[in-house]
């Protein structure tokens, strides 16, 4: 007989920190948007009978999922950094109701989707967005499935939850979290304080989708990741950083050539001056030397850098993911002869999660 995953938490954060067996059943018909997009640019109103497409939508992050032996070249296996840092460096919160988007920055701007309020509710875990059964997804699926049978969409839930219990640490993080409504106003600190330390208690990094492995990740080197490594050579990942009106890219991506007025100088005599002309010479020579050089020298410093920042981080990974316990199974893609019991890490972790076995 299988059993229910259980839930991750059953702190009631909305009502002060309540226990879950008071609660009332949500109105999921409060939880809805106002209109929804199509995949047809067409405006619908939310129907409470399709819960499942709402949810899906507002959680699951396929494309991110498409480039997860990449995600490396982004981003480091690690929480995202507090709110209080991310001001800290220098960094403006920018609200995005992409999930794709969340925890993606960008020249000075994070972006972050809100929590909502139904995320914090065991109820809505219970009856939407846990699995029916406690068995694990299977490792070489690539997409997610309509439904969640799979238990797909509890690991994306598990994640954006988790992330939040990394960006709101301290009760200044709270507080500016407050202020660029990141999440619901009736939350209170000692409830969220509640709540996280309940949910941290039984985090398993097995139970999360792989992309919260991975914080903060960098939107230029996911546009180039889209660009060459999935051939969206225009578009890249997103086009929130790209220019609004031609004119700007036109602006940005042309140099008008200097303008030097010509000096007349009275310099006949220097014309037969063998030092003048010397000296001319080897300025001309090293006018057109020193820039290459400096060029070489830039590119040899720029590859030496990347190389370095490339083993440090494929090594920082490599012990990282050993300490999560996890192993990434999508290196490991199983041929047609491999089943999928065979892939290292994954199956035993993910047991390890469900019964809660060091």
């Amino acid at each position: 007989m299988e059993n229910k995953p259980s839930l991750p938490f059953t702190t009631q954060a909305l009502k002060n920190g309540a226990s879950s067996s008071s609660q009332e059943v949500v109105d999921l018909s409060n939880l809805l948007p106002a209109s929804c997009r199509t995949k047809q640019d067409h405006l619908v109103s939310p129907q409470i009978d399709d819960a499942g497409s709402f949810f899906a939508c507002e959680l699951r992050v396929n494309r991110l999922d498409g480039v997860r032996d990449w995600l490396w070249v982004c981003g480091r296996p690690m929480p995202p950094r507090p709110l209080h840092h991310q001001v800290l460096i220098g960094r403006d919160v920018t609200i995005t109701e992409n999930p794709e988007l969340h925890l993606v920055w960008h020249k000075g701007r994070i972006f972050l989707k809100p929590l909502p309020s139904w995320l914090l509710d065991p109820d809505v875990w219970a009856r939407h967005l846990l699995p029916t059964s406690s068995s694990p997804p299977p490792p070489s699926s690539s997409q997610y499935s309509n439904n969640n049978k799979d238990g797909e969409l509890a690991a994306c839930a598990r994640g954006f939850l988790f992330s939040y219990t990394a960006l709101i640490a301290y009760e200044s993080d709270f507080h500016i979290a407050k202020e660029n409504r990141l999440i619901p106003e009736s939350v209170s600190w000692d409830a969220w304080r509640t709540l996280t330390r309940e949910y941290l208690q039984g985090h398993c990094y097995a139970s999360v989708n792989p992309r919260y492995w991975y914080g903060e990740l960098r939107l230029s080197r996911l546009n180039k990741v889209y660009r060459f490594a999935r051939g969206y050579v225009l578009r890249g990942y997103s086009k929130v950083d790209a220019h609004t009106v031609y004119v700007d890219l036109l602006r940005d991506n042309s140099r008008s050539p200097g303008l030097h007025p010509g000096v007349g100088l009275g310099v006949d005599r220097l014309q037969t001056d063998s030092a003048f002309q010397s000296a001319s010479y080897g300025f001309t020579v090293f006018s057109i030397l020193a820039p290459l050089v400096a060029g070489a020298g830039i590119v040899g410093g720029v590859l030496t850098m990347v190389v370095s920042n490339w083993l440090v981080t494929k090594d920082y990974e490599r012990k990282r993911f050993g300490e999560m316990g996890v192993e990434p199974y999508w290196r490991n893609k199983p041929t047609k002869k491999t089943t999928t019991k065979s892939l290292k890490g994954y199956d035993t972790v993910a047991e390890e999660s469900r019964t809660g076995v060091p």
